[in-house]
């Protein structure tokens, strides 16, 4: 498994107090230190994208934009939330470029998994702006590239982050290339994300969003991942699956109100492993799917570092039974997990998402 990393990403400053700050990766480093799995991982440097790079989902203007605001130095406010500064454009374009080389390692090495540990984030930022804490649109690019690259016809996204990936769904709002999955707390910021926004023209039926009430937990997760989530991807039969990684759903992240834990996300990325090889399982000659995990918000440093340890656990063992050729076992795995009802809240949004896609 990859992780790709550098120490450049900590000189993004958005100044005194900002939720998203560079000791959101520094505790995630720090906590990797004494991993138990850290001798499996192969630490990996990022390239820059350069603007050609970035135009496969930016304009060239908000390009140019972000570069001349950094290079004034000071700090710039391009939205409420979303602070430039002298060293963002060069963190940005490591952040996407990180991505990129995660791409080129997945189709042109032997290991299947990478992890992004990146900063600024992405799936709030459009084509034309940024927003949310997020300057360009690090796993949109990532999938433009595979695309353009490798000739990947078929993407999925998987969003977990709390907060709808406003920017994300945008870009791929009209496109059947890429299925973009999103469960999020709701209401809550951006404001979008609601069950009815399902794609247009070729896109149409390719956009699924998952809102959770707050107070959500694992069985409201569970729930949406076993019975709506693997049953759509596995119909889908993606090439490619990229998850847009958000740690902010855990009970003690300070801008949201849902009650995961960091076990909540070995149990979730070890189902979307479980995805990425169940194909195989009555075909063994079918390749499993690679898969790409990008950072994205979690504003606890100490549970985000913890819940990227659980994603990364999840990852090694579920790989280690893929390798052994143990798809019983992570079958097991996935119908070991306790669930019971879903919050009362929740119930008639999924019976009728479950409804509209004909699972």
């Amino acid at each position: 498994m990859y992780i790709i990393y550098d120490g450049f990403y900590l000189k993004h400053d958005t100044g005194h107090g900002h939720p998203e700050n560079s000791g959101r990766l520094s505790s995630i480093m720090k906590a990797l230190g004494n991993f138990k799995y850290r001798k499996n991982l192969k630490f990996k440097s990022p390239f820059e994208a350069d603007n050609e790079m970035l135009n496969l989902v930016h304009d060239s203007k908000y390009i140019k934009n972000i570069e001349k605001l950094s290079a004034q130095g000071g700090f710039h406010q391009i939205d409420p939330d979303t602070v430039v500064s002298e060293d963002t454009f060069r963190s940005a374009k490591l952040a996407s470029g990180g991505c990129l080389k995660g791409i080129d390692l997945l189709f042109s090495e032997r290991d299947p998994i990478f992890f992004a540990i990146i900063r600024p984030p992405g799936h709030h930022a459009f084509s034309d702006h940024g927003s949310g804490f997020c300057i360009f649109n690090n796993i949109s690019l990532a999938a433009k590239y595979a695309m353009e690259k490798y000739n990947i016809k078929k993407i999925a996204i998987i969003d977990f982050d709390v907060h709808h990936g406003n920017g994300t769904q945008s870009i791929f709002y009209k496109s059947s290339e890429v299925f973009y999955i999103s469960i999020h707390q709701y209401p809550l910021y951006p404001g979008s994300g609601w069950y009815d926004e399902k794609g247009k023209s070729q896109g149409s039926g390719f956009n699924l969003n998952i809102p959770v009430v707050p107070g959500s937990g694992e069985n409201d997760y569970f729930i949406a991942f076993i019975e709506i989530i693997f049953p759509l991807i596995t119909n889908y039969d993606p090439e490619l699956i990229l998850v847009s990684a958000g740690y902010d759903a855990h009970r003690d992240d300070p801008l949201a109100s849902i009650n995961l834990t960091e076990d909540s996300y070995y149990k979730i990325m070890s189902i979307i492993m479980y995805m990425s090889i169940a194909g195989t399982q009555n075909n063994p000659g079918k390749k499993r799917v690679k898969t790409g995990i990008i950072l994205e918000g979690g504003y606890n440093h100490k549970a985000t570092a913890l819940s990227v340890l659980s994603t990364i656990t999840a990852c090694m063992e579920a790989e280690r039974l893929a390798s052994n050729r143990a798809t019983v076992g992570l079958n097991k795995l996935i119908d070991d997990f306790p669930i019971s009802r879903v919050l009362a809240g929740n119930r008639d949004i999924f019976e009728i998402i479950k409804r509209n896609a004909k699972i």
